[in-house]
């Protein structure tokens, strides 16, 4: 389960940041590596196709690969040493070409007991964001929690949880990440005892994603060695010979 974990993990890294229309896509290559406190470094490779990526990391010597299928909203999960994978399908609109949402996409799309109502449109930082309240439908009490989504970049800019922590993200200038050129954002979270944590993540506006994270504690992950370049179809591909297998239901150990 952590592989499984740490996997999705990044992939989430690689997907949620990026903002890019199907035609206009940079296929390219890269190299991965991630640092976790108390666990070391994680080296990998991803691949980014034209609606399509696919990941390859190794974990406790277990070679796992990911690939997601914007255009058909799945996403598979490969395991070289038993020949299987499993599948997933995302929800209506979780997935769009780089992870992106449509402009007037609904954020509660596809989602069960969750409501999201437009507000209005606002300014943060700078920066006009649509603002949503979503509220879980099933909560016997207020469970509303507000988040402005960014027009141009469709990211969240600011959220306000139920319980009134912060969480808000500001461009602070450009700086050169691995000799490309990169928009930095710091991330601030505040919570209910006023305390604060940053964070931060360097945007690639050729590549429309995230080259590299950094949070409290000394978790990190970056892109590097980036060869930009169409990639082949066959490395989206799942082989012939694998076979499927059911996905299990995940148990949160802390719940």
């Amino acid at each position: 389960m952590r592989i499984q974990l740490l996997i999705t993990s990044i992939i989430l890294f690689i997907a949620s940041a990026a903002t890019l229309a199907a035609a206009d896509t940079v296929e390219f290559s890269a190299d991965l590596v991630q640092t976790i406190p108390q666990q070391g470094e994680m080296h990998g490779r991803i691949y980014v196709g034209k609606d399509q990526l696919r990941t390859e990391i190794t974990i406790d010597d277990q070679a796992m690969v990911q690939i997601i299928d914007i255009k058909n909203q799945t996403a598979y999960m490969l395991d070289s040493r038993s020949s299987t994978y499993i599948k997933r399908q995302a929800g209506a609109g979780d997935l769009a070409a780089g992870g992106e949402q449509a402009r007037d996409a609904n954020p509660c799309a596809g989602m069960q007991h969750i409501k999201c109502e437009l507000l209005g449109v606002e300014t943060v930082n700078g920066r006009p964001a649509r603002k949503w309240e979503i509220e879980n439908t099933i909560q016997e009490q207020s469970n509303r929690m507000l988040v402005w989504i960014d027009e141009e970049r469709k990211i969240p800019l600011q959220q306000v949880t139920p319980d009134g922590a912060m969480m808000i993200l500001r461009r602070m200038g450009r700086e050169t990440i691995n000799g490309r050129d990169a928009e930095k954002w710091e991330m601030t979270v505040t919570g209910l005892d006023g305390k604060s944590s940053k964070a931060y993540q360097w945007y690639d506006p050729v590549l429309k994603m995230n080259v590299r994270e950094e949070q409290p504690g000394g978790y990190r992950r970056e892109l590097g060695n980036i060869q930009i370049g169409i990639q082949p179809p066959s490395l989206f591909t799942i082989p012939p010979d694998y076979s499927e297998l059911s996905p299990q239901p995940y148990n949160d150990p802390d719940q």
